[in-house]
C-alpha cells in the first residue's frame, strides 16, 4: 500500500514511464517511511487563509497585489489521469481576513503548468491535457499554449506559443523576462516522452515578442522548481531521465549568460522532487516533502533552515507576497492525499518585496 501511494506522486507518467519511476521510488522510499510518520512540526508565525475549494496537485499559482491566483491541476485519484480528473478552474483569493475564493474565467484543462505574474498580469505557460476518459488508456499531450490574464478586464489573451509542447517544467520572472526551464513533451501513449534540454526566455518588453533559447542548461530535469533573484535564475532539484531524483541546484546568470552550480539541496531521497521555490527579501527559499523550508545563504554558500511546514507537502506551490511572507498552497500531503490548506510563513522583513 505504501508503494502504491508513493508511486502516485510521480505526476505525468504514462504507464510505460510510471513503471520505471515507481521502481526507483520504492528504493528511494525505504529511508523515508520512518520520517513520514514522525510528529508534525509547527511553523512559526503562520497566518491561515481560506482553504482551496478542491484539492489539486501540479497546478499553477501566483500573487498579484493582495490576491492569490491558482489555475488548473490534477484533482483525481491516485495516479489516475483523465480529462474528467483535470481542473480548468481559475480562482482568486483576496489575502485579507475572511477572504473568500472567487471563480474567474476558465481556460483549458491543464496540469503540470506554470503560472507567473508581472506588471499586474498573469501568464499561464504550457502544461498537459489528458485526452482520454477515466479508466481508458492514458492519452497525455503537452501544450505549447501561453496566455495572459488581465485582472482589470477579467479576460485571457493569447501570447506567443512555446516552440513545442512542454509540461512538468517551471517558470520564473526576472525583470520583464519570463524564463522557462526543464520539463518534457508528452505526445500520447505510443510516443516516448521527450525530455527538454533547452531553456527559454520571453522578453515582455520587446516588440515583437518571441520565445528565444538561452545557453543550454547542463541538465535535463522535470518536476523541478525555479526562483530568481539578483539577476540569476535558480533551477532546483527535480527528476532525471534515469528515474533518479536530483538534489542539484544550477544557476543561470543573466548578465554573463553562463550556468554555474550552487550548493546542493539538503536532505536525501525524495527531498529534491516536487519542491516549490520562490525568492523573498533578496533570498531564494525552497520547501520540500520533509516539511522543511530552506533559505540559500549565498555569502556562506549553504542552505539554512528557515521554517517548517505544518505538514509534509509535494507538488504544492510556495509563492511570495509583497510584504515578505511565503504562502504555502495546496498540493499533496505525504501518504495522506490532497492538501487544501493555505497559510503564510514570515521569513523576510516586512515590505521587503517579492523578489520574483
Amino acid at each position: 500500500m505504501i508503494r502504491f501511494r508513493f508511486c502516485s506522486r510521480f505526476a505525468e507518467s504514462s504507464p510505460r514511464w510510471r513503471l520505471v519511476a515507481c521502481v526507483a521510488a520504492v528504493g528511494l522510499s525505504l529511508g523515508f517511511c520512518e520520517r513520514a510518520f514522525a510528529a508534525e512540526p509547527k511553523p512559526a508565525g503562520s497566518v491561515q487563509y481560506a482553504e482551496i475549494p478542491e484539492g489539486v496537485t501540479s497546478f499553477g499559482a501566483a500573487v498579484v497585489g493582495d490576491s492569490l491566483y491558482i489555475y488548473g491541476g490534477h484533482r483525481g485519484g491516485e495516479h489516475d489521469y483523465s480529462n474528467e480528473e483535470q481542473s480548468d478552474q481559475f480562482r482568486r483569493l483576496e489575502l485579507v481576513a475572511g477572504g473568500k475564493w472567487e471563480d474567474l474565467p476558465r481556460g483549458p484543462k491543464l496540469q503540470g503548468l506554470a503560472l507567473v505574474a508581472n506588471g499586474g498580469k498573469l501568464y499561464r505557460i504550457g502544461g498537459f491535457t489528458a485526452r482520454n476518459k477515466k479508466d481508458d488508456v492514458h492519452d497525455l499531450h503537452s501544450s505549447a499554449e501561453v496566455a495572459a490574464f488581465d485582472p482589470k478586464t477579467r479576460k485571457w489573451s493569447d501570447m506567443p506559443a512555446l516552440p513545442e509542447g512542454r509540461s512538468s517544467h517551471d517558470a520564473v520572472v526576472l525583470g520583464d523576462k519570463i524564463y522557462v526551464v526543464g520539463g518534457w513533451k508528452l505526445a500520447g501513449e505510443s510516443v516516448e516522452p521527450t525530455w527538454h534540454g533547452k531553456a527559454l526566455v520571453l522578453d515582455l518588453a520587446a516588440e515583437p515578442q518571441a520565445w528565444k533559447e538561452i545557453p543550454k542548461p547542463p541538465f535535463k530535469r522535470r518536476a523541478l522548481s525555479l526562483a530568481a533573484v539578483d539577476g540569476k535564475v535558480y533551477a532546483i532539484g527535480g527528476m532525471q531521465p534515469n528515474g533518479k531524483v536530483s538534489m542539484n541546484v544550477d544557476v543561470f546568470d543573466e548578465k554573463t549568460g553562463k550556468w554555474s552550480k550552487a550548493p546542493d539541496l539538503p536532505g536525501e531521497g525524495m527531498d529534491g522532487f516536487g519542491t516549490s521555490a520562490f525568492a523573498a527579501g533578496g533570498k531564494v527559499y525552497v520547501s520540500n516533502v520533509s516539511a522543511k523550508v530552506y533559505g540559500l545563504d549565498a555569502a556562506a554558500g549553504e542552505w539554512k533552515l528557515a521554517a517548517e511546514l505544518k505538514e509534509k507537502r509535494l507538488f504544492h506551490r510556495m509563492v511570495a507576497t509583497d510584504d515578505g511572507q511565503l504562502l504555502v498552497v495546496g498540493g499533496a500531503e505525504w501518504l495522506k492525499g490532497k492538501a487544501y490548506g493555505v497559510y503564510a510563513i514570515a521569513v523576510a522583513a516586512k515590505n521587503a518585496g517579492a523578489a520574483q
